[in-house]
């Protein structure tokens, strides 16, 4: 009879704690239940990490182990793809269920298009055709008010919960205008409005890179200040040549404390489409945002400024203009001194 070794012991005792262990990963997460229920539901939430979501769902019984969870979604290579919704397990509530759910979220999906030179009036009109929101009061109560001075009722606009860089310079007193980024987006048709802007705000963050903010920086100006007058450059012209010659006329204005003399401001403030042209009464206004009443900047952006836009406002064209028009076919004409921009106004706007 063969002499059992210590050796031959440990083996044998090993093998066992592994063929238990591999049994109970097994049982686990392909047999275990975590209820005894024919079907289950739960939600996964906008920028939750895998590791609260872990354990929220241990607390809510989806699942019964977190640790576990989080391992077996990093062995199955999902770990970085899990996306906000809600989610349905059928019978039996195991672990491999509920990760396999995670691919098919149960609510469906929907394409929104912000453009370009929008307002937050056109945003809320948009959110309003695509059954986003019933009126646009819903998006005013996260964004603020367009064209609204929340300063001289010593109130705040609306906040949002994130520190985001791109905000960190943002006046309380002003809305969300120019903050959300003209793009494509999917978005779940159930998602909060709230949600929505948030995802949209994050993208317009993630479009200002490092160098872009030691560019600002640089030049003397803020996040704020570039994001205002790319939101009236985009309004004012629509050709890339354009956008930095004249974003270098504004600058040079600003600078120098003269009237901008902006018509897309005034358009904001009376809240018309409008086109080339404004009236002597709405130049008028006494809105802040009214730069023929005013010197200086608006009170703050008047539309959703392209990224392309932005860059040109970053790196203006250094050029001798100090004036410019957009006739009604969208070429803009440029002078130098106001007799030659009134023989301008003269022969394309009359």
């Amino acid at each position: 009879m063969k002499k059992i070794t210590p050796a031959k012991i440990s083996i044998f005792i090993i093998t066992l704690c592994i063929l238990i262990g591999v049994w109970f990963v097994y049982t686990e997460i392909y047999t275990a239940k975590s209820q005894k229920v024919d079907q289950i539901t739960f939600q996964i939430n906008l920028g939750e990490s895998v590791s609260d979501l872990a354990d929220r769902l241990e607390s809510e019984y989806v699942i019964r182990n977190a640790w576990l969870f989080k391992k077996y979604i990093f062995f199955k290579g999902i770990d970085r793809e899990i996306r906000q919704g809600n989610f349905q397990v059928n019978s039996p509530i195991t672990l491999a269920h509920v990760v396999k759910s995670l691919a098919n979220p149960s609510v469906s999906e929907q394409t929104i298009t912000i453009l370009p030179g929008w307002n937050l009036r056109d945003i809320a009109k948009y959110f309003e055709s695509q059954g986003i929101i019933a009126n646009a009061d819903e998006l005013y109560a996260v964004v603020g008010k367009p064209a609204y001075n929340y300063k001289v009722l010593a109130d705040h606009a609306p906040a949002i919960e994130a520190d985001l860089p791109v905000l960190r310079d943002k006046p309380d007193y002003v809305s969300y205008e120019g903050y959300i980024a003209p793009d494509t987006y999917r978005v779940f048709k159930d998602a909060s409005v709230s949600d929505i802007v948030q995802k949209l705000i994050k993208e317009r963050d993630g479009q200002f890179t490092d160098e872009m903010y030691s560019e600002i920086t640089k030049s003397n100006r803020t996040v704020f200040e570039v994001l205002t007058v790319a939101s009236i450059v985009e309004r004012e012209v629509q050709y890339k040549a354009d956008k930095a010659k004249v974003a270098d006329i504004f600058w040079r204005r600003y600078d120098l404390n003269w009237a901008l003399q902006a018509d897309s401001t005034v358009h904001y403030v009376v809240g018309t489409d409008g086109d080339v042209f404004t009236t002597k009464d709405d130049r008028e206004s006494l809105s802040p945002w009214n730069t023929y009443k005013y010197p200086g900047l608006p009170f703050g952006p008047i539309s959703s400024p392209s990224l392309a836009t932005i860059q040109a406002v970053i790196h203006p064209e250094i050029n001798n203009d100090w004036y410019f028009l957009t006739d009604s076919e969208g070429n803009v004409h440029y002078a130098e001194t106001l007799e030659g921009h009134n023989l301008n106004v003269g022969r394309y706007l009359r």
